[in-house]
């Protein structure tokens, strides 16, 4: 019959093949048929979500289907039972592919209405744009879902690409009725499709697919969605389906609850939440707080607390990946309260990244260090600190930090104490390397016995090198260190030198290459003054254990002592002799000092002298050179042709320049000489024109 009258294109006629085709769909639909029902009232120009739904209680609660009741075509239907059981799952999996139908076409006509209404708000103003494009962005991307929920293989592309068929139940005309809603009508209804979308998935095997529907764009009823999520154990939608409505507290507080204690909810967690326990879900809670980013600073302050104990690692990658990142003033104090050992850690990782400056936490992270290496571990430690210094002999890191006085150390550490030489070591390579160091504010927290290899450091921050060197020599008595101090002070300063060498041409610098790197200019160089002042400070200390010991031994034991202590300083002056100045270095050396001994130290500036000579003779023949090429380039282009032709004219008496001397102004005219020099020197010359050549 409804074939019969399909030819007839009259309104009463169309309107009974739509009854025909919903009552016959209804009747199949009560006797278990349910692919052949659904496709026959699909078939009808009047069927929409609202009359399948009425065929599913369940999925449609009368609060959400009461606003679009007036949806429902009028035929009288007697009621027919929701399946159950088994059936049912069949039933919904049937229903599924209609209702994804119906909500891809409604996030299109969405879709294009709101361009269209945006294009002719365009005309007459561009300032009211944002929020149709926003909701034109949703729209679109909830036409673009995949379902992957129904039966195994099944997918929303799919599904499409059966509307699209002719011939196909679902291929009609959508468009008319969806152009009769008002916008607040297509909301309502996108929302009540949503929700039924949500608990025909809960009623289907998990795929996986209900998960990634609520973590998108969609119009789910949230309150009956958490009430049906809650139901099924299915906590891992329910805190999607919460992040995607921006509830982020809920979403928060459920994460807790799964993770310490599952057993206080109503539900066993099923699907993927029967996993968010212990650290898998701290990791989930991580997850979730760096992509709502640092702004949330109560929220991440309230969640980081349990983060952190369970733990900590976890809370900090939290406030190290976070975007946009916390700010330091806000993480470190609840890193103290919950997981001191990781301040440091935090703050290294947030200046490498350069989401802090570094000249404004530089000293801040050293106090950090400082705080680690000077607390103490236990009693016994406390008494090796507490020991005198003047009896230590600090040589390496680990000494300067337990300052002991002893050479040997045990084995194996305490874990306290690991962490201390850890924390000693990265002190010493920040003091090393940073330039942003107040160095006065950590000498104020630095006892005066203790770390004194940190104290020197500290003094070269402060430009005092001769006070370092004190304490290198006097205090730890370490010649070694000392030394390193004075090399790595000398390379800093001919690094910075050889800086200004690439402000020379091209051409000159690859010249002075080879010869720069053996070494030019002035003995010494910059920096040499370091090996000075060592030298000074190491016959200072000579003297004083000299007079000591003359008043305790004999000349035998004095002579000796005093050889011993010329021959440190001469083999200094052996080994740097490339870097010392040997004028400014011999007046410093006593008179009473054996000349054997210097003569390695005076070998080698001798040596070093003729070689700087000699390049100093090359770099004088390469500027010469240079010199010569600048001159020859100025010559030519100050060298310039001027064509006379029997036309050219003079400037000032136009007459033809002819054979006669002239002179050739800048820009191009030409003048004869005689006529230039009576204008010169009766009158003004024109302003415009420059001085000419002849």
């Amino acid at each position: 019959m409804s074939a019969y009258l399909h030819d007839s294109q009259t309104e009463p006629n169309r309107q009974l093949e739509d009854g025909i085709h919903i009552r016959y769909g209804h009747h199949l639909f009560g006797r278990g048929e349910f692919d052949e029902g659904l496709g026959q009232m699909g078939m009808s120009s009047t069927s929409n979500p609202v009359t399948l739904l009425h065929l599913f209680p369940s999925l449609a609660s009368p609060a959400l289907l009461h606003p679009v009741s007036h949806l429902v075509p009028g035929v009288k239907l007697p009621k027919v039972a929701e399946p159950t059981g088994e059936a049912y799952s069949h039933a919904v999996s049937v229903l599924l592919p209609y209702l994804l139908s119906h909500r891809s076409r409604l996030a299109a006509f969405t879709a294009a209405t709101d361009t269209a209404h945006q294009a002719t708000a365009s005309q007459a103003s561009t300032t009211a744009g944002s929020h149709r494009a926003t909701a034109q962005h949703q729209s679109a991307s909830r036409s673009g879902e995949t379902s992957e929920a129904g039966t195994p293989g099944w997918s929303y592309s799919e599904a499409m690409e059966e509307a699209s068929e002719p011939g196909s139940p679902m291929r009609n005309k959508p468009q008319e009725f969806l152009a009769g809603l008002q916008p607040e009508q297509r909301h309502r209804l996108a929302v009540l499709v949503d929700t039924a979308i949500l608990k025909v998935m809960l009623a289907m095997d998990d795929t996986g697919a209900l998960l990634r529907f609520v973590q998108r764009s969609n119009d789910v009823d949230l309150r009956e969605g958490e009430v049906a999520l809650r139901a099924r154990g299915r906590y891992s939608e329910l805190v999607a389906l919460y992040q995607q409505r921006g509830q982020h507290e809920a979403a928060l507080d459920l994460l807790h609850t799964l993770t310490l204690s599952p057993q206080d909810l109503n539900i066993r967690p099923q699907g993927a939440a029967a996993e968010l326990r212990d650290l898998t879900g701290v990791w989930a809670a991580v997850r979730y707080l760096v992509a709502v980013g640092g702004h949330q600073t109560g929220l991440v302050k309230k969640h980081a607390r349990w983060i952190l104990t369970v733990d900590p690692e976890a809370g900090l990658e939290m406030f190290t990946e976070m975007q946009p990142p916390s700010s330091p003033d806000s993480v470190l104090p609840i890193l103290a309260s919950h997981a001191p050992s990781l301040c440091a850690t935090y703050l290294e990782a947030a200046i490498a990244q350069g989401s802090v400056s570094a000249q404004e936490y530089d000293t801040y992270l050293a106090q950090m260090y400082l705080q680690a290496v000077l607390e103490e571990a236990d009693p016994e430690q406390q008494q090796q600190h507490q020991q005198p210094v003047a009896a230590s002999t600090e040589g390496s890191s680990q000494t300067a930090l337990q300052q002991s006085g002893s050479d040997a150390a045990a084995p194996e550490l305490p874990k306290a104490a690991t962490a201390q030489q850890d924390a000693y070591a990265k002190l010493k390579r920040l003091l090393m390397t940073s330039q942003f160091i107040d160095a006065e504010r950590l000498l104020k927290v630095i006892p005066h016995a203790r770390l004194l290899e940190i104290q020197a450091l500290l003094q070269k921050h402060l430009g005092d090198h001769k006070e370092a060197l004190r304490i290198y020599l006097d205090l730890m008595h370490d010649y070694k260190l000392a030394e390193e101090y004075c090399d790595g002070i000398y390379q800093e300063s001919n690094s910075t030198s050889l800086h200004g060498m690439h402000q020379l041409p091209a051409s000159l610098q690859s010249r002075l290459k080879g010869v720069a790197s053996q070494g030019w200019g002035a003995p010494g160089g910059p920096g040499s003054d370091m090996y000075l002042l060592l030298i000074q400070a190491l016959l200072q200390q000579n003297e004083a254990a000299f007079s000591e010991a003359a008043g305790q031994s004999g000349d035998g034991q004095e002579a000796s002592q005093m050889s011993a202590r010329w021959q440190e300083v001469a083999q200094l002056l052996g080994r740097k002799h490339d870097r010392i100045d040997s004028v400014q270095a011999l007046p410093l050396l006593p008179l009473q000092m054996p000349l054997r001994l210097l003569l390695p130290f005076l070998e080698g500036a001798v040596r070093l002298l003729v070689e700087q000579v000699r390049n100093a003779a090359v770099v004088r023949s390469l500027r010469r050179s240079e010199n010569l090429q600048v001159r020859e380039d100025l010559t030519k282009s100050k060298q310039r042709s001027v064509l006379v032709t029997s036309e050219r004219a003079c400037l000032l008496c136009h007459r033809r320049i002819a054979n006669t001397v002239f002179v050739a102004y800048p820009d191009g005219p030409l003048a004869h000489y005689s006529c230039y020099k009576k204008q010169t020197g009766s009158q003004q010359m024109d302003p415009s024109l420059s001085t000419p050549s002849i």
